[in-house]
């Protein structure tokens, strides 16, 4: 009898399942068919269909042609951003299995369930390093706000990996937790995409290594560097140049906004070096706290890393406002230390911050107000998460806060 209702728990779960699969699948072939983006999955989708199915590199003029075909309909003209392939070899592999799929928006559809599924991922393991176990009701509330938060809409428009970048940071600290060094050190390794947003994060957690003395995620870290780029350099050694030179090619095309743009936009004159000096102090601030996590528990380091998330936009460098989705974390870890340590005045108060962001970015968006992504959204969540640093780094010493994680 056990046995049978396993088995039909079993069927019943799998029939669910491939429901919730067909039903997104069904929903984003509408959505890439009628909404226009996904840009950051079409470049190094076709460059590897190029490379694979024809041997011509991802980054020569011929895929270039064939993205921008593909993106504007036509060869790029004067003031249009050019969108060569600036991704390294040993990161375009993991395009690889989409780009046998021949019809680019069932690629780009399929692609977005793997998305769509990393909000849910991330959210749950955010909540299990921040020791929160929310009731039922408020979990749903808060997976329903990360569904419906601009910047996911933004991230499935623009098709952009950064979320699953995130998920991969979360998920190799739980494996540290879990005593699974090698494993965090492979899938930090992985995360090499964006680096604009991400690269800063990747230091600050290679430095928290080496002050552990973690060898193990150092070494899975290497062993996986190591494996993909051999593997690209024996697919095509010449790789490299071409890779840097259109790098320096987008960058120089300026297509996302920096602080730099933005305060030269407001003030002319002295523009450029207000945004110098909020770099400094972005870089001072991360500096300190890399200095501070030294030696420190997976738990200290997880607020230091959605520290490092936050800041990165306003250290002037180029960044796409889809790109905010990488600060979700951090958004999490504040709103589980406000529930864990000020119970209901927690709780309301969590709704009001998550209220607040909610509305204000999405009225960002419509009145077109970058500025609330790359500058005054970060500054708010940075200042957030120094109001909750305390609950964050701190393991609770009250005997209420140890039952309070427990159960």
């Amino acid at each position: 009898m056990r046995n049978a209702q396993k088995s039909l728990l079993l069927i019943i779960l799998v029939v669910f399942g491939t429901g919730i699969i067909g039903g997104l699948y069904w929903a984003n072939i509408q959505f890439v068919h009628n909404v226009t983006g996904g840009t950051e999955f079409i470049v190094p989708n076709r460059a590897m269909k190029n490379f694979i199915m024809e041997g011509i590199t991802p980054y020569g003029e011929l895929t270039l042609l064939n993205i921008q075909n593909e993106i504007y309909g036509h060869s790029v003209s004067i003031g249009q951003y050019p969108y060569r392939v600036n991704i390294p070899l040993f990161m375009l592999l993991f395009y690889l299995p989409l780009s046998w799929v021949g019809d680019v928006f069932v690629a780009r559809a399929i692609w977005l369930i793997l998305l769509e599924f990393s909000i849910f991922g991330l959210v749950l393991v955010c909540l299990r390093l921040a020791r929160w176990k929310p009731h039922w009701a408020l979990l749903f509330i808060i997976l329903l706000y990360f569904v419906l938060w601009l910047p996911s809409i933004m991230m499935l428009v623009t098709a952009t990996s950064i979320l699953l970048q995130a998920l991969l940071f979360c998920v190799a600290l739980r494996s540290i937790e879990l005593g699974s060094d090698e494993l965090a050190g492979g899938l930090i390794a992985l995360t090499l995409l964006n680096v604009e947003a991400t690269g800063l994060v990747f230091l600050v957690i290679v430095a928290w290594v080496l002050s552990t003395q973690r060898w193990r995620v150092l070494g899975g870290i290497g062993m996986m560097l190591a494996l993909l780029f051999s593997l690209s350099l024996i697919l095509l050694p010449s790789w490299i140049l071409p890779f840097l030179g259109s790098t320096i090619t987008n960058w120089r095309a300026g297509l996302a906004p920096s602080t730099y743009n933005l305060f030269e936009s407001w003030m002319p004159g002295i523009g450029h070096r207000l945004a110098q000096i909020l770099a400094v102090g972005a870089l001072a601030t991360i500096f300190v706290e890399m200095r501070a996590v030294r030696g420190q528990d997976v738990r200290w380091l997880f607020w230091t890393l959605c520290l490092t998330a936050a800041v990165t936009p306003m250290l002037g460098v180029p960044y796409s406002p889809a790109w905010v989705v990488f600060t979700m974390p951090g958004l999490l870890l504040v709103i589980s230390v406000m529930n864990l340590r000020w119970k209901l005045f927690g709780l309301v108060g969590s709704l009001i911050v998550l209220m607040c962001v909610f509305l204000g970015l999405w009225t960002a968006a419509l009145n077109g107000i970058v500025s609330a992504f790359i500058l005054f959204y970060p500054i708010f969540l940075t200042l957030l998460l120094y109001w909750v640093r305390w609950g964050s780094v701190r393991q609770p010493r009250l005997w209420a806060d140890e039952i309070a994680l427990r159960g």
